[in-house]
């Protein structure tokens, strides 16, 4: 049996068993039903994860035994050489259109197993629905993957191979995804998009049944957590990726299949913010189900983007129509189907939503919800509008990165604003007078990072402003405003810290350390929380120096040993350009530069161009850039080549306070980390 006809085989089973699983878990929620009947559906959701596992293994050994005779393995395999050859080749699993389809399905599988496992002996009405719910959501991706263009197992025409199982043609992973970046970037964001399907499930599951407690919440707010911190992580990477591979100068351009990563990141935020409502006032019940539907919506027109060819996006791939409709069908259907829901059970979606006062712990988790989803729908919409028609408002048009920058920077800081302070805000409200007392530390806290921070603009942000257009009043007056949030963002979780810990020490009799270690060990939702606002406001600083205050120079140095580049109080002399061919056979040249910082000596750096043996004969090359990075700022450099007057082309690029939207993204990683471990269950006597 080949490959092609083993894959499509085992995608058939895992479609009967998801569709028999449907059909058996159905049967036992009628007031008929029988147990065993349920059971039988939970063993068929894992035969649906067996199955779809041992397609994904199949693959796997495609790739690591650099087997050819499959089409999407001969496109998508790497040629690195050297002990990690191997990863590189796993990676060809979901590098491609095909592979990545079938990876996400898998995922999916995974948490519906989860579901089954959990809710096996003992089965919950509203578990059932879900997971009856997660195995429909498999059947459109399983469907999908049965569509030639998104079909993993076809075969490669037998003259492109040798009689050894060689390749004759030039084919093979794209050498900008041949990095490690890239290895980690797709699994953590499908795992992701895969697990947001899971709070879906059980909210469509709430309004199935009736069941409108916050039962639903409790079992899938931490995997919500986890798919939120997951979705967080392989945005970041991705961010890193674009950085050093993408050498374009930035880690987010505004791409469209960038912004629909982000789009399901957005609603999210509003989504757990919503559960903790939910959970424990028993208010936002139809906020917390449609955000749910809307986070699944935007996770599906990610791929609905990446895969329909309605928009275009280096990231996309072929168009293809069949999954245009299918995808489309997805997306509307979960929006009416959630409309409608919410609408017949209005009465037992009623709860603690009303608030007297803005100034509320309550009012802000409204704004929250409100701003992320308002900035999701439009970053969407412009981002969608070239596909649409032109009579809709912007149709047909492209929006580049200065639109999308001049919503999301006073949309971005005003959400922080309120994110800031709604930690020390009170449920219903508590007068300005208490509010007061809780603000007054941590203001004068702000104040003291927030002077640090100003003289932070003026002397390592401000000498990189580079005019382009717009108001360069209200530009800095834009960034300034954002820093005195970022330092309220900052110096609010520090001072719940301290203050916590200095309390409980009280208390206790504990040391300060040691209070502040069970604050953190013992509270870890809140904690948890309070490192992710931490986080956020550290990421905000890095943002404005690092796409605000950018200065680059293009320069074209003659290859003279000692010719000069000026950039400030940074020279950059020329010492040599070398050629070599690597072990995998792709040509590398090499510009070596000497860095002189006022004057005195201060490293080498060696950006290259890299022809990869798959494209030498098209004469294109990747460049792979050097960094210098510093606290307050990176210096990038990039080679460009060589031009008809023989000069090297070098691009050198100063980012501010790059390495803070870095560190940010770390503290905001381990405090989801922390507010998404499991609490321990007490063990019966």
């Amino acid at each position: 049996m080949d490959l092609q006809v083993l894959g499509n085989s085992l995608l058939v089973m895992a479609s009967i068993s998801a569709i028999a699983s449907i059909g058996a878990l159905a049967f036992a929620a009628l007031p008929n039903g029988s147990e065993g009947v349920r059971k039988a559906g939970h063993y068929l959701s894992l035969a649906t994860l067996a199955f779809t596992t041992l397609a994904v293994l199949l693959i796997a050994s495609a790739f690591l035994g650099e087997n050819f005779t499959l089409q999407y393995v001969a496109y998508n395999h790497p040629t690195t050489v050297g002990p990690w050859a191997w990863l590189y080749r796993l990676s060809g699993v979901w590098a491609g259109r095909e592979g990545s389809l079938l990876f996400w399905e898998w995922l999916l599988a995974g948490f519906a197993g989860w579901v089954a496992i959990r809710f096996m002996k003992q089965g919950e009405r509203i578990a059932t629905a879900a997971l009856g719910i997660l195995n429909f959501v498999q059947m459109f991706f399983l469907s999908a993957l049965f569509i030639p263009l998104n079909n993993p197992f076809g075969l490669l025409p037998p003259q492109y191979l040798d009689a050894n199982g060689k390749l004759l043609i030039e084919a093979a992973m794209s050498p900008l995804l041949q990095t490690w970046a890239m290895v980690a970037h797709p699994p953590t964001l499908f795992l992701g998009y895969a697990g947001l399907a899971v709070p879906f499930a059980f909210a469509m599951a709430a309004l199935l049944t009736g069941d409108t407690s916050k039962r639903w919440v409790e079992i899938s707010d931490r995997i919500t957590v986890f798919a939120w911190l997951m979705l967080g992580i392989g945005i970041g990477l991705g961010a890193i990726w674009a950085y050093i591979e993408l050498a374009f100068g930035g880690y987010w351009a505004w791409d469209p299949v960038e912004n629909a990563s982000i789009l399901p990141w957005l609603t999210g935020v509003g989504l757990l913010h919503s559960m903790t409502v939910y959970r424990k006032r028993g208010g936002f019940r139809a906020w917390t189900i449609l955000m749910a539907a809307f986070t699944f919506v935007f996770v599906l027109l990610g791929t609905f983007i990446t895969r329909s060819g309605v928009v275009s996006s280096v990231h996309t791939f072929q168009e293809d129509m069949l999954s245009f409709w299918l995808f489309l069908a997805m997306m509307v259907g979960t929006l009416v189907v959630a409309g409608i829901g919410v609408a017949i059970r209005w009465d037992k979606l009623k709860g603690n939503d009303s608030f007297e006062r803005i100034f509320s712990k309550e009012g802000s988790y409204y704004f929250n919800n409100v701003i992320m989803l308002i900035a999701a729908i439009m970053v969407a919409y412009l981002t969608m509008a070239q596909a649409f028609p032109t009579w809709m408002p912007g149709g047909g048009m492209t929006f580049g990165p200065d639109t999308f920058n001049a919503l999301a920077r006073p949309l971005g800081i005003f959400y922080i604003l309120v994110m800031s302070v709604c930690p020390i805000l009170s449920w219903g409200g508590a007068g300005w007078n208490a509010f007061w007392q809780r603000a007054k530390w941590p203001l004068a806290g702000a104040a003291v990072i927030g002077t640090g921070l100003i003289a932070v603009w003026a002397f390592a942000m401000m000498p990189y402003y580079t005019y382009e257009r717009g108001i360069p009043a209200l530009h800095h007056a834009t960034a300034l405003i954002g820093l005195l949030t970022a330092s309220l963002a900052i110096a609010l979780p520090i001072y719940l810290f301290i203050d916590g810990a200095r309390k409980r020490a009280a208390a206790k009799g504990e040391g300060f350390g040691t209070a502040l270690f069970r604050i953190l060990t013992k509270a870890r939702t809140q904690s948890g929380g309070y490192l992710t606002h931490l986080g956020m406001g550290i990421i905000l600083v890095g943002l404005i120096g690092s796409t605000m205050y950018v200065k680059s120079y293009e320069n074209a140095v003659p290859q003279t040993v000692g010719a000069p580049i000026a950039t400030g109080t940074y020279t950059f002399t020329f010492e040599s350009i070398k050629e070599v061919t690597a072990d995998n056979g792709d040509d590398v040249v090499t510009a070596t530069l000497n860095v002189l910082r006022d004057g005195k000596p201060a490293g080498t750096v060696k950006p290259r161009l890299v022809y990869p043996i798959q494209t030498q004969q098209e004469g294109s090359a990747t460049m792979k850039v050097a960094l210098i990075q510093q606290p307050l700022k990176d210096i990038f450099i990039s080679f460009n080549g060589v031009d008809q007057a023989g000069n090297a082309v070098i691009t050198i690029k100063f980012f501010p306070m790059q390495w803070w939207v870095w560190a940010g993204f770390i503290v905001t990683i381990l405090g989801s980390g922390l507010a998404m471990w499991p609490k321990r269950t007490p063990q019966a006597a």
